[in-house]
């Protein structure tokens, strides 16, 4: 039987994928040994975990099957509500942090006149890098102490009644971790959002500027929707990693005072390392991942929307 012009069958389209798979072996002999690494370490958790979160599970004997039960628990425990909340705080704002700061002073440095000059501003920003994170924590430790320099700043500029133990107060320890280093600048973000405004072509500036649009008027114009692309990409790794985030609560103030600072990741960190209860651990995982996949997934659609 001889197949209509224009139209391949199945069987000539199964040769020709089996073909392509022959012809490109070596490649894909060469990817082999990721995929089987990636596959243990990143899939083959989330495997367990997801099996695990039906169980009663201490982490050394045999695991009893109780279906939904730690879901039901998680999703009635008024910690884990209290957990929930400060996460949502702290995605919102983590979200504000990671976009803004970074996009003001990634138009700042790029404007600059003379490379040279960009060049110095752009090492400076992201050298700090280099500093593992634990030291940058527990530096601004010590700033937010009652006897601290963000303290001693409040009673040099006369306002002694703003002062307090920023971690140690329940209304302000947790704004107080999530504006941790503010005005910081994430590295990546700075240097995605920066290549992203090398990327515009000189002509558009050159056609905005005769256009008369220029400053504030420029970035909201040409700037902005030009660097969608960067802009959405850092705003789910923000929520990815925002939802996940749980060391700082865990170094500086484990998660109190009360449950003020308390976040999923941290109450199920405890969960399973103090507690010891790793099957209602692994459910609050699966329920993380499953906040993860939706808040991604809506952060894309809303992305699309905009184009």
């Amino acid at each position: 039987m001889t197949a209509r012009p224009g139209f391949r069958s199945a069987r000539s389209a199964r040769r020709s994928f089996l073909t392509r798979l022959r012809g490109g072996w070596p490649a894909y002999l060469f990817l082999l040994p990721t995929l089987l690494l990636t596959g243990y370490f990143s899939y083959y958790p989330a495997y367990t975990a997801i099996v695990r979160a039906f169980t009663d599970w201490d982490g050394l004997n045999v695991p009893t099957f109780t279906g939904f039960e730690n879901f039901g628990r998680a999703l009635s425990d008024p910690v884990m509500g209290q957990a929930s909340l400060n996460m949502g705080i702290w995605v919102g704002l983590g979200l504000l942090l990671a976009l803004v700061t970074p996009l003001l002073v990634s138009e700042l440095v790029f404007h600059l006149r003379g490379r040279r000059r960009q060049y110095v501003y752009r090492t400076l920003l992201v050298a700090p890098i280099v500093i593992p994170s634990l030291v940058l924590l527990l530096v601004w430790g010590t700033f937010y102490r009652s006897d601290g320099l963000l303290n001693s700043l409040l009673g040099a500029a006369g306002l002694p009644g703003l002062q307090r133990d920023w971690l140690s107060n329940p209304d302000t320890a947790l704004l107080s971790l999530i504006f941790l280093g503010f005005p910081y600048i994430d590295a990546f973000n700075f240097l995605l959002l920066y290549a992203g405004l090398q990327g515009i072509p000189e002509d558009v500036f050159d056609a905005a500027k005769i256009d008369g649009a220029s400053g504030w008027r420029r970035v909201l114009t040409v700037d902005l929707p030009l660097l969608r692309p960067q802009l959405g990409l850092i705003a789910v790794l923000a929520i990815i990693g925002n939802v996940q985030y749980f060391v700082s609560p865990l170094v500086l103030t484990s998660g109190g005072p009360g449950f003020s600072t308390t976040v999923p990741a941290l109450l199920m960190y405890f969960t399973a390392t103090r507690d010891g209860e790793y099957g209602y651990a692994m459910a609050m995982a699966v329920l993380l991942m499953l906040v993860v996949i939706a808040l991604t997934g809506l952060s894309r659609l809303l992305s699309r929307e905009g184009r």
